[in-house]
């Protein structure tokens, strides 16, 4: 960039030009500046300019324009922070100079070696050149980021075998590394999981680093940790052992120095915090509990180790009861003594007053009592665990004055059960006798203390015992305190359980009542399984399945005796099955006494019939009947059965419907060969009373005059009175028609009289020239079916409309159409007749033949002799078949070319040439045009 300034003029403002170069900000005012951009001579224009804006003076001045030096640094250009780079230079004049931006400088030949410490551009200078140029070029060395490695905490204490983990969660891109790898789960995750072990007796530091490495710019960072392992912890909870309920053991081992114990759980323990607790066993159940204690020892470091152990406590035996006689005579031997329902295996008896003569140690002991006291009998029970139970006592009086227990059994008894039993207790050498008073009686069986009563009667019964004891010492005596015993009567034992023997299914609920005492309670059980009553009365559901089923019902009387089972067996009957009846579903005239009968029907049930619309002439009660049905009857009949089985049971009706079905034999009235189709014949028919026939109307076809066996060839439903035969060719065969109706009753009933179509031929014949045009020769077949009064003949004349052309009689089965009949209205070409039958009837019937048709080439021929004479012979020009050819123009020219006559629609008759009687004789010549534009030249000679 070089500066400009203009000096001198008068112009208050200068415009300046510049060519070869561009100007850096505005080019107006005395001084601006360029930045030259190509090599060469430069061109520089100032140009004063007034304050009007008019042009005062300019000056131009050439500038020479030295090319610039080019340099070119290399090396790299980007580094990770805290590297340097090394830059090389090429091109322009050395030496070189190398800034940063900052003030730093380096100046030589180069290369140079930069360590920025951030992202730096460095501009390179070189030595001058010609016109003093220097080249220069910048440099921008990129500083990338270190990687951060993080480790986590800079220090980490755990113990011996205590997984930690490392690190942080990774960063996507970055690659990791672990050293040592003593120790990791992996030593190349960002966060992996560290277990160390140590078994000194002192902490252990190791320091782990961590290399992270960015794989996008290839920079390393780099983190450390200290971790520190203690040494673990010594937990003792001491062997198994077994307690029994109350007592006391003691859990553990000897307490190490500096260490806390827990113990968990902390129940029955006289400290959770003891190295070595004292338990006490509770176990409140019947079986060993299992109960694990678990030790928590704590190192002064904090690292901990848990020991457990299990610890049977097992359940002490309770206390059980001593049976035996509670008064003894003195001196009197061999007493026994028991433990009601023993549950010890073992059990230590104490006798006071009396001693132990035989079993110590089981569940069963005799003694030998002393002198008359007061004495007891003492045990405690072991059980196989080795537990004791507490002391149970039973007290003993010995005296002379016995005093024998009062009878034990029930004591509210139900006088019809029994027998019962009671008693007292056995002494050893001691007799019984038993007593019964009151007002309830029975009889006793007694056996030594005990004895069994069977009740007759019920009240109040009054037991008591007498015991006798006769040992050395002397006679012993007792009498037992009354046992009441309360007799109840009994429900009666000659009930019935009243209710049918036997039902039909879905009959009804059924009840079923045993007649017991007011106040009483039931229980019914129907095979096997108990059904509610109400006051001795059961329902039986109406929807019980067929079966025989045994009911059962025991009464219990408002004193709670229970009477004897009563069993009653009843069963449920089906009902018959769905029935099915067989007969006809339609009467029809020919037979109106039908029969009916139920299909399979049971030999032991009967039938009950129900008709409406008829009358039952036989059978009633039985699986078959007649019936007699009304003639002419239009309402639908019915015919219903029940079936009721030899039990009683009457099953679902049945019912049928019958039709009547008075249809009479279809009516064939007339069949026509449709007039615009020769494929299809109309039928037209009528059947009487059809609404109930089930069948249609079969149509019947043959050839007619054929003594074979009619096809059928469509059906029409009943109620429709015309069917058009589509697979007809009727111009070719004449059809013979009959129809058929089969009624519900199977009847056949074919149409009295059958039809027979028209068949019309047409045979053309073509006029040999003149007045004779030709002709159509027609033949047909005679009509069968009604009677014919005549034939009617139709013509249709180049597809125009049908044209009655004439009547014959009956008997007239042939006709010739002569062309010259036709009317000079230019048509004949096409000739199509139609031959129409018609009856005598006031309005008659009419059956269309089928078309026949014909053609016609209809050729103009002219004849060239006429003479005009008058005697109807050759008078005029003819031109055969001119009629056929309306819009035809005729011109006529004598010899000398002169025109004679001209006309158009030329026909022969009325338009004629050569009819004038001064025509002159001669040749002439005629021109014959069409509407098509056909033209026909020739001559004519006229004779006279």
């Amino acid at each position: 960039m070089s500066t400009y300034r203009a000096t001198g003029g008068t112009a208050p403002v200068v415009r300046w030009r510049v060519v070869g170069g561009t100007f850096v900000g505005s080019n107006t005012g005395s001084t601006v500046q360029v930045n030259w951009t190509k090599a060469g001579t430069g061109t520089l224009v100032a140009k004063g300019v007034s304050s009007y804006g008019c042009l005062t003076d300019s000056v131009a001045q050439s500038v020479t324009v030295a090319p610039a030096g080019a340099l070119t640094v290399t090396g790299t250009l980007s580094t990770c922070q805290g590297g340097s780079v090394s830059l090389a230079v090429a091109g322009g004049t050395a030496p070189y100079t190398l800034t940063d931006g900052s003030g730093t400088t380096q100046t030589g030949a180069g290369p140079f070696t930069v360590t920025p410490t951030a992202t730096t551009t460095y501009t390179i200078t070189s030595g001058a050149m010609v016109l003093g140029c220097t080249a220069s070029q910048q440099a921008t060395v990129t500083v990338l980021p270190l990687p951060v490695a993080n480790v986590g905490l800079p220090t980490r204490t755990t113990c011996t075998g205590v997984p930690i983990t490392l690190g942080a969660a990774p960063v996507a891109g970055y690659t990791y590394s672990w050293s040592p790898s003593t120790g990791l789960g992996s030593s190349t995750a960002p966060n992996p999981t560290l277990t160390l072990t140590n078994t000194t007796g002192a902490p252990i530091t190791t320091t782990y680093t961590l290399t992270v490495t960015n794989t996008a710019t290839g920079c390393v960072g780099t983190g450390t940790v200290a971790v520190t392992v203690n040494p673990g912890a010594t937990a003792a909870a001491g062997p198994a052992q077994a307690v029994c309920d109350r007592s006391t053991i003691t859990l553990g081992s000897a307490a190490l120095p500096g260490y806390t114990y827990q113990w968990t759980p902390a129940t029955n323990l006289s400290s959770a915090t003891a190295a070595q607790p004292v338990l006490t066993g509770v176990n409140a159940t019947s079986a060993p509990l299992v109960q694990q204690y678990v030790v928590l020892a704590t190192t002064a470091l904090g690292c901990s180790s848990k020991d457990s152990v299990l610890i049977t406590i097992n359940p002490r035996p309770a206390a059980d009861t001593i049976s035996g006689p509670r008064s003894v005579c003195p001196t009197v031997t061999g007493i026994a003594y028991s433990i009601k329902n023993p549950r010890a295996t073992a059990y230590q008896w104490t006798v006071t007053g009396g001693t132990i003569a035989s079993g110590q140690g089981s569940a069963n002991i005799t003694v030998n009592w002393g002198t008359a006291g007061a004495g007891a009998v003492r045990a405690v029970a072991t059980n196989a665990v080795g537990c004791q139970s507490d002391a149970f006592t039973l007290p003993v009086i010995i005296n002379q004055q016995l005093q024998t227990a009062k009878p034990t059994g029930p004591t509210s008894v139900c006088q019809a059960d029994g027998p019962y039993f009671y008693q007292t207790l056995l002494a050893n050498g001691s007799s019984y006798s038993w007593q019964l008073s009151g007002t309830a009686q029975g009889t006793l069986v007694n056996n030594l203390n005990t004895t069994s009563i069977r009740f007759t009667t019920a009240g109040l019964a009054k037991l008591v015992v007498t015991e006798t004891s006769n040992p050395a010492g002397g006679i012993c005596r007792g009498v037992s305190d009354t046992l009441y015993i309360t007799v109840k009567p009994s429900p009666l034992t000659t009930l019935t359980i009243q209710g049918p023997a036997r039902f039909c299914v879905n009959s009804g609920p059924q009840t079923y009542t045993l007649p017991g005492a007011s106040g009483s309670t039931y229980v019914f059980q129907l095979n096997g399984a108990v059904i509610a009553n109400v006051n001795g009365t059961v329902t039986i559901p109406a929807s019980t399945a067929v079966g025989t089923y045994t009911l059962t019902a025991r009464e219990t009387n408002a004193g709670g005796c229970a009477g004897p089972l009563y069993t009653k067996q009843f069963t449920v009957d089906p009902r018959p099955g769905a029935l099915t009846i067989s007969g006809p579903r339609f009467v029809c005239p020919a037979a109106l006494s039908l029969t009916y009968t139920v299909v399979n029907a049971v030999a032991t049930s009967t039938f009950q019939w129900t008709v409406t619309g008829g009358t039952i002439a036989s059978g009633q009660g039985s699986a078959t009947i007649t019936v007699s049905f009304p003639a002419g009857a239009t309402a639908n009949a019915t015919v219903s059965v029940t079936e009721t089985s030899q039990y009683g049971c009457a099953g679902a009706p049945v019912a049928i419907t019958v039709v009547p079905d008075n249809a009479q034999a279809p009516q064939l009235t007339l069949a026509s060969v449709v007039a615009t189709d020769n494929t299809k014949v109309t039928l037209t028919f009528a059947v009487a009373s059809p609404a109930n026939t089930p069948n249609p109307v079969r149509v019947l076809r043959r050839d007619a005059g054929s003594t074979g066996t009619f096809a059928q060839v469509g059906t029409v439903a009943a109620t429709a009175t015309a069917f058009v035969d589509a697979t007809a060719n009727a111009a070719q065969t004449a059809y013979e028609y009959s129809l058929a109706l089969t009624n519900g009753c199977g009847d056949v009933l074919t149409a009295p009289v059958s039809h027979t179509t028209v068949l019309l031929k047409a045979l053309a014949t073509p006029g040999p020239g003149g007045r004779n045009q030709g002709s159509t020769h027609l033949t047909w077949t005679a009509y069968r079916g009604f009677t014919v009064a005549g034939y009617r003949l139709y013509q249709q004349l180049d597809n125009g409309g049908y044209q009655l052309i004439n009547n014959f009689g009956a008997s007239t089965l042939l006709a010739d159409v002569s062309n010259t009949m036709q009317a000079s209205s230019g048509l004949g070409f096409n000739q199509c007749f139609r031959i129409v039958a018609f009856s005598a009837d006031a309005v008659p019937r009419e059956s269309n033949s089928n078309t026949s048709c014909v053609d016609f080439a209809n050729k103009t021929a002219f004849y060239n002799i006429i003479t005009p004479n008058g005697d109807g012979q050759n008078d005029v020009l003819i031109i055969d078949n001119v009629q056929l050819y309306p819009g035809n123009s005729l011109a006529v020219f004598n010899r000398w070319g002169r025109e004679v006559y001209n006309a158009t629609n030329y026909n022969n008759t009325s338009t004629v040439w050569g009819a004038d009687p001064g025509i002159a004789a001669g040749v002439y010549y005629y021109l014959f045009k069409l509407p098509d534009g056909t033209a026909t030249k020739g001559w004519v000679e006229v004779v006279k």
